[in-house]
């Protein structure tokens, strides 16, 4: 080729690629910087699935601890709207049977479904379609999914692996036997240790979704990430990823096992966990656990202090946060099509997290948080971590803009209306921005 042809060739090959800028924009998924140096991430996501991607242990059965105080459990579960549940099954006399299912029938009439958990060292009985029909049947019908067995890995059976299998081949077989088969999940096994899902392999052809507990032991909860998922890859094959079982401990006194926080620390780290995981495709995360199961002053005893709730009935910080967060961000249905946002924050700094949500009516929540160290396990103390001072700028004027705090109040810290740009203070705490057009 001579030069002339080469040189026509690169004048006509930079026309076409300008060309092409101008046609073609970047896709609004994609996170970007702009000439600024400032962030971009325009990508949505609904709020109706991040609400209902929130849930919560429970222990309807422990007659003898908070849990029999069911006014209690009630009250508290319908002031804070999870309304997702994971709970045991467990089968005695006509009488259990009736006392603890209308637990779970009464619960039922607030929205709530649950997670029912089956186990082989539940001794109830061989696992076929018509034991499923019965506890789905006693339970009123509640059941959203079925669960296999409870971390067998620890617990010395000699071929843990291969109980599991067994096991988790039964049920989902039974379940898919189902008279409403539809209308219920099949979660896998889950394991004390993701590591050990090597011993358990592929069970995509037996599961509708895997299962992790996954705790962040005192960190910040993104320090799970992406460790723990790729391990449940080796169980989920193509399958989605769900955790039954993730939190943080009161118990700031018992050094046994994986440090606990405090209740301050908790508030923080909580919202921030359910919004973690949904950043990085769980599709639902059960916090452990709804209530402290009893007294313990001393905050010794860490099995004693995972719950939102006091064992004396009063409500943890965390619990006012989820509450106001959920409802902030609740929602009737799916929007009918999930639209992009065009949004900026200047003076960017790479510990802020962040997560894009619409609602059905058009709004958007855009939550900003500093996924960063908010307590120091060793030294037993809060981190007193300054807010990140920034703008948001929206691509188009906004008619009204609010700013929530749920760890710090139900109401708005700010109201703004007409409104392109603003300046905001991101805490180590999810901020959440609602939008109106």
């Amino acid at each position: 080729m001579n030069h002339i042809a080469l040189r026509f060739r690169t004048v006509f090959m930079l026309f076409f690629l300008l060309l092409l800028a101008i046609c073609c924009p970047k896709v609004h998924d994609q996170t970007h910087l702009t000439g600024s140096g400032e962030i971009s991430q325009p990508s949505t996501q609904s709020a109706f699935d991040f609400v209902n991607s929130i849930g919560v242990n429970t222990h309807l059965n422990y007659f003898d601890r908070i849990y029999g105080n069911f006014p209690l459990v009630e009250r508290e579960l319908k002031s804070i709207g999870i309304l997702h549940l994971r709970d045991g099954v467990h089968l005695q006399n006509d009488d259990y049977n009736r006392v603890l299912y209308n637990r779970w029938i009464d619960l039922g009439k607030l929205g709530i479904r649950f997670d029912a958990v089956l186990d082989p060292r539940s001794h109830i009985g061989p696992v076929n379609a018509g034991l499923l029909e019965r506890v789905d049947q006693l339970a009123g019908h509640t059941i959203e999914s079925f669960e296999g067995p409870n971390e067998l890995d620890i617990s010395n059976l000699a071929d843990w692996p291969s109980v599991d299998r067994a096991y988790q081949a039964n049920l989902y077989s039974a379940a898919k036997s189902m008279t409403h088969a539809a209308d219920v999940k099949v979660l896998g096994p889950s394991l004390a240790f993701a590591s050990h899902s090597a011993r358990l392999g592929d069970m995509s052809g037996q599961i509708d979704e895997a299962n992790l507990h996954p705790y962040p032991a005192g960190k910040m909860p993104s320090a799970i990430f992406p460790e723990q998922m790729d391990l449940g890859k080796v169980m989920a094959g193509n399958r989605g990823i769900v955790f039954t079982e993730s939190g943080y401990h009161n118990a700031i006194n018992d050094h046994r096992g994986q440090p606990g926080v405090s209740e301050a620390a908790a508030a923080k780290y909580i919202p921030r966990l359910f919004l973690e995981d949904f950043l990085h495709g769980v599709v639902r995360t059960y916090l452990y656990e709804f209530m402290d199961e009893a007294p313990n002053p001393a905050l010794n005893d860490a099995e004693l202090h995972w719950g939102l709730v006091r064992a004396d009935g009063s409500e943890k910080p965390a619990f006012i946060a989820m509450k106001n967060l959920i409802a902030e961000l609740s929602d009737s249905a799916e929007p009918a099509h999930l639209r992009p946002m065009n949004w900026s924050l200047g003076s960017p700094d790479p510990h802020i997290d962040h997560l894009l949500l619409e609602k059905s009516d058009g709004e958007f929540d855009l939550i900003l948080w500093q996924e960063i160290s908010s307590y120091d396990v060793r030294r037993q103390t809060d981190i007193d971590n300054p807010d990140v001072t920034s703008v948001l700028t929206l691509g188009r004027r906004a008619r009204s803009v609010e700013i929530y705090d749920p760890v710090k109040q139900s109401n708005p810290l700010r109201v703004a209306s007409d409104v392109k740009s603003l300046p905001v203070r991101i805490p180590d705490e999810p901020l959440v921005v609602k939008i109106r057009f």
